[in-house]
């Protein structure tokens, strides 16, 4: 896990399950930033399909196709994932996504500092 504090004050990457107007129907908070560590240590290094785009200082955003291959790959990521506080946040985050597989109109957005 990298250390957040070499990067100075990180923001976490909240998660959200959001509307076509960009309305939040149901969310992940990230505030200790496990997700951000992900973002700047593993996930640029990985082959995947969407976990390597998550940026952890701006939006991403995936819509219904993308959806299935995001969850996909979140749950490896979880099961790889050593800590076990990481691992828990990882598991909220799936289950959110799980949710809104193959539901029109919605989308999986990743909210960065």
């Amino acid at each position: 896990m990298v250390d957040l504090n070499f990067f100075g004050e990180v923001m976490g990457i909240d998660v959200a399950w959001i509307t076509e107007r960009h309305e939040p129907i149901q969310e992940v908070f990230d505030p200790r930033g496990y997700l951000t560590a992900l973002a700047i240590s593993t996930w640029p290094s990985l082959t995947s399909t969407c976990v390597r785009f998550i940026d952890p200082w701006g939006n991403t955003v995936f819509n219904r196709t993308q959806i299935p291959v995001l969850l996909s790959e979140l749950r490896s990521v979880t099961q790889d994932t050593s800590d076990k506080e990481t691992r828990a946040h990882l598991e909220k985050v799936v289950r959110l996504i799980e949710r809104a597989v193959d539901r029109t109109h919605t989308y999986i957005k990743f909210i960065g500092d």
